[in-house]
């Protein structure tokens, strides 16, 4: 991954833990842990030994919600190249924020949610990248003067810097001009 750091293997998509927290996400847009814990029937020692922190926690969700949304969105844009790299993550960037869950998130824990979801230590971002790092790799091919993985990384990072710009500066966030960067980025 991205300056040397390898994400966490996912954890199963059945993981009865992770489906409670899950359905708890998507209706508060938050993960109380000490509530996850007794719905899910462990304690929170369980959960902070077996799933480390309520950030893990939280990175997992979103991107089991997230490569979900991209196995659909890959199917449609494949084959299209730097476009359709453009449109895969704008179309992701999009549904994201199309969701109740993920507004509340970012409205209501900001700080939090900018941490497990753009930190170089959390799941979401590694991920992330790791996956458009494959992309261009399948679809435009290993750029010649600089490594797949950081131009992944810039490609991420300048769709984060459109999605989140309202919670960071207040300004609508642009998100028709972030694929049209990044689909120049990659031509």
């Amino acid at each position: 991954m991205f300056q040397g750091q390898e994400s966490p293997a996912p954890y199963p998509p059945d993981d009865p833990v992770l489906a409670v927290a899950l359905a708890m996400f998507i209706q508060d847009g938050w993960i109380d842990v000490r509530k996850l814990g007794t719905e899910a029937g462990v304690s929170r020692a369980t959960l902070y030994r077996r799933y480390v922190d309520r950030d893990r926690i939280l990175g997992e969700v979103v991107w089991s919600q997230a490569s979900a949304d991209l196995v659909a969105l890959r199917a449609r844009y494949r084959g299209k190249g730097a476009d359709g790299i453009a449109q895969t993550v704008d179309g992701l960037l999009r549904l994201s924020a199309e969701r109740s869950s993920m507004r509340t998130f970012l409205t209501e824990h900001t700080d939090v949610a900018l941490r497990v979801l753009t930190s170089q230590h959390g799941v979401v971002q590694r991920r992330f990248i790791g996956s458009v790092a494959e992309w261009i790799t399948e679809e435009i091919g290993a750029p010649a003067d600089i490594d797949t993985e950081t131009l992944a990384y810039a490609v991420v990072r300048l769709g984060e810097s459109f999605y989140y710009r309202e919670y960071i500066t207040g300004e609508s966030g642009g998100l028709d001009a972030a694929a049209v960067i990044i689909g120049r980025l990659l031509r």
